[in-house]
C-alpha cells in the first residue's frame, strides 16, 4: 500500500491530551493495526474504511472515536482514502466525553452518538477537503480546546500518579497508596484507562517490546524479553503473537527487513519516530488519573 502521510505535533495548549496528530492519504488495501491502550479521535474526510477481527466487521463511520484495542485489527481502506486523526494519552477519552474509557474498548463509536449531531456536522464542515493537514490540524485542534473549555469541573481530584513501575504491584498495595478500597481503586483504574491493570500490565510490556523494534534498538529476542518486563523469550513471544497478530521475528523482519506492507502504519521515518515513541514513553512513564472520579455512561454523555 503506497501511502502519504504527516505526523504533526499538537500544540502546546493540547500535549497533555493528543500525542501527536496523524494525517493519511492511502492508495487502498488492508494495514495492521496491532493492540494499543491508547484512544484515539479520527476523521475520514474521504473513502472508506472498516475494520476486521475474525469474522467480525466494523464499518468506519464518518467521525468516531476508538478505545483502546485489547487485540490487533486489519484495517482495510479504500483507494484515494483521507483521514485525519488524533491519538490520544492515557485516559483522555474520560476527560474529553466524560464516559468510562472502558466502554469505548475495542470499539468504534460513531463521535455524533458522544457529542451530538450538531456539533460533530459543524466539526466535520470545517474539516473542508480541500484545505491542507495545517488547516486540518489547527480546525481539530481548535474543535477539542472548545471541548476542555465547555466541560463541567469534576466533582472532586484525587492528584494521584502512577508511575509505570507501581504497575506490578498488587491492587490491594495500589488501592491503599491511593486512600481507596481495591474495588474502588480497580473501578477507577477499569474507567480511565480502559482496562484492568492485569492487561496494563501486559500492554505496558508489549509497548516497550515494540517500541525497542520500531527504533531498531532491539538486541536478541532473549535480552529484549529481559528488558521490557518478560519472565523470558517464551514469554514475550507468546504476548506478541497474542497482541500484533505477528511473532517477533515476522514483525521485526516485516518492519526492517523483507518489507510487510500490513505494516505501513508502523513504519516511520527519524522525525516521526521520535515524535511517536516519544509519547508512548512518556505515557507508560507516568499514567496520571488526576479526574478518576465515577463517569457517566456512553448512553448518557450528552
Amino acid at each position: 500500500m503506497a501511502m502519504s502521510r504527516l505526523i504533526l505535533p499538537p500544540p502546546l495548549s493540547l500535549s497533555g491530551i493528543v500525542r501527536y496528530f496523524h494525517i493519511e492519504h492511502a492508495d487502498g488495501g488492508v494495514l495492521r493495526m496491532p493492540a494499543m491502550p491508547f484512544p484515539y479521535l479520527g476523521v475520514l474526510l474521504s473513502g472508506d474504511s472498516c475494520a476486521e477481527r475474525g469474522g467480525e466487521r466494523m464499518a468506519s463511520p464518518r467521525s468516531f472515536a476508538v478505545g483502546a484495542l485489547s487485540r490487533p485489527i486489519s484495517l482495510r481502506i479504500s483507494a484515494g482514502a483521507v483521514f485525519a486523526s488524533a491519538p490520544l494519552r492515557l485516559g483522555q477519552l474520560q476527560t474529553l466525553f466524560g464516559i468510562a474509557s472502558h466502554e469505548l474498548t475495542d470499539q468504534i463509536w460513531p463521535l455524533d452518538a458522544l457529542i451530538g449531531r450538531a456539533e460533530e456536522e459543524a466539526l466535520f464542515d470545517s474539516l473542508r477537503p480541500g484545505d491542507g493537514a495545517g488547516q486540518w490540524v489547527e480546525a481539530l485542534s481548535a474543535w477539542i480546546m472548545r471541548r476542555l473549555a465547555r466541560r463541567e469541573p469534576p466533582g472532586g481530584f484525587d492528584h494521584w500518579r502512577l508511575p509505570a513501575a507501581s504497575l506490578f504491584l498488587d491492587s490491594r498495595t495500589l488501592a491503599e497508596q491511593s486512600s481507596l478500597s481495591t474495588r474502588q481503586f480497580e473501578r477507577r483504574f477499569l474507567a480511565r484507562y480502559g482496562q484492568p491493570l492485569r492487561d496494563m500490565r501486559r500492554m505496558a510490556r508489549f509497548m516497550r517490546a515494540m517500541g525497542g523494534m520500531i527504533l531498531g534498538q532491539a538486541g536478541s529476542m532473549a535480552d529484549l524479553a529481559l528488558d521490557c518486563g518478560y519472565f523470558d523469550q517464551a514469554h514475550l513471544s507468546r504476548d506478541f503473537k497474542l497482541l500484533s497478530g505477528f511473532s517477533p521475528r515476522e514483525f521485526a523482519q516485516g518492519l526492517h527487513g523483507q518489507s510487510n506492507r500490513e505494516l505501513d502504519l508502523l513504519r516511520y521515518d527519524a522525525r516521526e519516530k521520535q515524535l511517536v515513541m516519544d509519547s508512548v514513553d512518556a505515557d507508560l512513564r507516568e499514567m496520571r488519573a488526576d479526574e478518576a472520579t465515577d463517569v457517566a455512561s456512553v448512553q448518557d454523555a450528552f
